[in-house]
């Protein structure tokens, strides 16, 4: 499940009607109020503003289909200076390059990088840098597709017939003060608790944006290369 449910915990969880047209995608997407009829519903945020946070969406998927991963790598000393990380299929934009020996986040670009960049080939999953960082150390931050039996293999799957919430048109809210350890944040960004986390779009946890903030909410678990979940205390 993309929620450790051993380190998760809620004060309640509330079945909330899903808006006309929502579907729950992600264990752990942040959930917004809608207004249908002057009855409350609920939608993923898109990570715009005025939204008002309900709570974190709580249902066991039939197939996670994503994954973050935290790996440590060093740019190799000679040409060429690539690094083939453990798994393909890279979400677009959803990756973050700590240089650890400069001190510095390098800049993704999609061409041959020049210094202080690295190019990212997504579908190979393979890191391409300037010889400016050879030998430096990295931590690599990302989220990936998961084949099917990938997502088997780390998540298991549902038993049949499993209440499905997108079918039921309602899903569980996690409310109140609580902390979630999630793998469905953007990998992209630092988590240090220097900024104001939010919600982005399709609910994701993020840093920054035009999103709604989330009440109260701290990092209490930076993802690492042996904890790749993101954890904070929030209370919505």
């Amino acid at each position: 499940m993309s929620i450790d449910l051993k380190r998760s915990w809620y004060q309640w969880t509330d079945p909330m009607a899903l808006a006309t047209g929502a579907t729950v995608d992600n264990e752990g997407q942040g959930m917004v109020s809608v207004l249908e009829g002057g009855v409350e519903k609920v939608k993923p945020s898109a990570g715009g503003a005025g939204e008002k946070i309900v709570g974190f969406a709580r249902f066991r998927q039939k197939d996670v289909t994503s994954r973050a991963l935290v790996e440590s790598w060093v740019v190799p000393t000679s040409a060429p200076y690539v690094v083939s990380l453990g798994q393909q299929a890279l979400i677009s934009g959803q990756i973050r390059v700590q240089d650890l020996t400069g001190g510095v986040d390098l800049t993704v670009v999609g061409v041959a990088p020049a210094a202080g960049e690295v190019q990212v080939n997504y579908l190979q999953g393979t890191l391409t840098f300037n010889a400016a960082q050879a030998g430096d150390s990295l931590n690599v931050y990302y989220r990936y597709q998961l084949t099917l039996a990938q997502s088997l293999q780390f998540f298991h799957q549902a038993p049949t017939n499993y209440p499905d919430a997108n079918y039921f048109l309602q899903v569980g809210c996690g409310k109140g003060k609580g902390r979630l350890f999630t793998m469905f944040y953007d990998a992209s960004k630092a988590y240090d608790n220097t900024a104001a986390l939010t919600l982005g779009a399709d609910g994701i946890i993020t840093v920054g944006g035009a999103g709604p903030v989330i009440a109260g909410a701290r990092v209490v678990n930076q993802p690492s290369a042996n904890d790749p979940y993101l954890g904070i205390e929030f209370m919505v």
